[in-house]
Parts: structure tokens; C-alpha cells; sequence
């Protein structure tokens, strides 16, 4: 079987089993099984699949007709710009969650120079530190270390599964000693710490909203990750602020990625919980994505 025989293959099967973007998924799937970028692939049309590949893309195709999703299969996201390793018990890095890596930049090169009571990252002349908490694949610390070559971070996650992977991430991008992995419930684990941003994607997702989710999501991804509490969606949220309120210097920027239904919520509840200046950035769609303030 060539490569465009693979791909015309897969395609058929994906397109029966009503999977969006059934090409892009056929060529993913043939790729990964070649070891090979898409690019590659796209080169090589009569290269041939030996019979390993070939089985290999059969189970592959059969279990993503099954809804089981892409990046599990080929244990490959791509998260601003960065190739990572991805697998079950972590959650898939989302375009959406990029606005969180956004708004960090932003204010890591512009919002951060303003003069504060407290000395200025350039004044202390000793490195800035981030932290991200439930970083799973390590996706938004490591992207936000790659693009502000200044910082430092600390990944925290309860899962030591998760943290597997950011671990296989950190060492693929050659940040190993630029990010702490540790494991803890948020923030709980760091003692005589000082930071200068907290950033995270809680859990978001309301039970009323579950049943709505692409399968993908609610039968592979860990069900932790993404649906709030049910009697308190605002619980996760709150103890983050409460415990960077404890770490944060003053200044610092406390970032949430978010729904648009809880997102006016969090903005609300911020100057109570400690933090000033609270706005909401809102995705490509125009939906609120983001919630953000400041220490006082």
C-alpha cells in the first residue's frame, strides 16, 4: 500500500464515521504511522507502508472512527507553535487556552515595566517566576518560557500521569532547568515562595453542559480536567486566588482561562478575593475566555 493509497484509505473510513476534517485526520494518521511530518507525506505519495505500518494505521483508524482522539492516537498536540507529547490521563493542550499565553506576554513585556510598591522585576535583577497551576502537558508554561526567554516557572499538577508528560516535554524542548515540576493540589504545595504571575485553566466545564461535549472529550479526556463542580463552580478558582494571594508579589498578574459563562462570575468575585483592576479578554469568536487582575 503507497502513502496515497494510506491516506485515500483512512479518509474513506473517518468520512463514514462522520469525523470532522476527515483529510487532515488521514493524512495525520498516515504520517504518524511513517514517523514522518505531514509535509513529508505530502512529498512522498508512493512511498509504501510496510505491513507493520499498514496494521498499525488500521488500529489507529478504527479507534478514532470510535471517537478516540487524534492526539492520543498519534501522542502529538501542537500548542503555540510547540510540538508536544501528549496521552491519556493528560488533557489535550486547546487553541483556545493560547489567549492565556497571550495575555502573560503582554503583560510579562508591557504591563510589568509600570512602577508598583514593591520592587520591579528589573530592579530585584534576579529572574521572574511563573507559575502554572494544573499544568498537565506543561503546554502553557513552556510556551511561555519559550517566548519570554527571561522567566522562570514552576509547573504544579495533582497527577503525577500529567506530569509524566510535561516532564517528556520539558526535556524535548530543553527547558529543564528553566521549569520546577512539582506535585501538589494548586498551589497548596509551595511554601516560602515568591512569584510574580500565577496562570491556569481550571476545570470549567458546568454539568449542564457535559452532554453537549464532543465525545473526544467526554469519553477519553480525564473527566477532572474539565468539568466545575457541581454545587461550586467557582471553588477551584477561588482557592487559587486565595493561595496567590499568598505568593504573589505585589503586582503580580493572576490569570484564569475560563468560560464566558463563568467569566463575568470570576471578574465579580476578584477585588473581594484580593486582587484590583479584574477585565475579561474575549476569544476570536468574541466569547470571554480570559479573566485577569492584579495584586495589591
Amino acid at each position: 500500500m503507497t502513502a496515497q493509497q494510506a491516506v485515500q484509505w483512512a479518509q474513506a473510513q473517518l468520512q463514514a464515521a462522520e469525523i470532522e476534517d476527515a483529510p487532515r485526520e488521514a493524512h495525520a494518521l498516515v504520517a504518524a504511522c511513517l514517523g514522518w511530518e505531514r509535509a513529508r507525506l505530502i512529498a512522498h505519495p508512493d512511498a509504501r507502508l510496510n505491513g507493520a505500518q499498514i496494521r498499525r494505521l488500521h488500529r489507529w483508524t478504527r479507534r478514532r472512527a470510535a471517537r478516540e482522539p487524534l492526539a492520543y492516537l498519534t501522542r502529538r498536540a501542537w500548542f503555540y507553535g510547540l510540538p508536544l507529547t501528549v496521552g491519556r490521563g493528560a488533557l489535550i493542550p486547546r487553541p483556545e487556552t493560547e489567549l492565556l499565553v497571550e495575555r502573560f506576554l503582554h503583560w510579562a513585556k508591557q504591563d510589568a515595566l509600570t512602577p508598583c510598591p514593591s520592587p520591579t522585576v528589573q530592579e530585584r535583577g534576579d529572574a521572574p517566576v511563573l507559575v502554572d497551576a494544573g499544568t498537565g502537558t506543561g503546554a502553557i508554561a513552556l510556551a511561555c518560557l519559550t517566548h519570554a526567554p527571561g522567566w522562570r516557572a514552576i509547573g504544579v499538577d495533582r497527577s503525577r500521569r500529567a506530569l509524566r508528560y510535561a516532564q517528556i516535554n520539558r526535556r524535548a524542548l530543553g527547558l529543564e532547568s528553566r521549569l520546577l515540576l512539582a506535585q501538589s493540589n494548586w498551589l497548596r504545595g509551595l511554601r516560602n515562595t515568591s512569584v510574580d504571575a500565577v496562570l491556569s485553566n481550571p476545570p470549567y466545564v458546568l454539568p449542564d453542559e457535559w452532554d453537549a461535549l464532543p465525545p473526544e472529550a467526554a469519553r477519553y479526556e480525564p473527566k477532572g480536567a474539565l468539568l466545575a463542580p457541581a454545587h461550586d463552580p467557582l471553588q477551584p478558582y477561588r482557592r487559587i486566588a486565595r493561595d496567590a494571594r499568598r505568593v504573589l508579589r505585589t503586582g503580580g498578574l493572576l490569570a484564569f482561562e475560563t468560560s464566558p459563562r463563568l467569566a463575568p462570575l470570576i471578574a465579580a468575585q476578584l477585588p473581594a478575593w484580593g486582587f484590583a483592576q479584574p477585565q475579561i479578554m474575549h476569544d476570536y469568536a468574541g466569547a470571554m475566555r480570559v479573566v485577569w487582575a492584579i495584586t495589591t
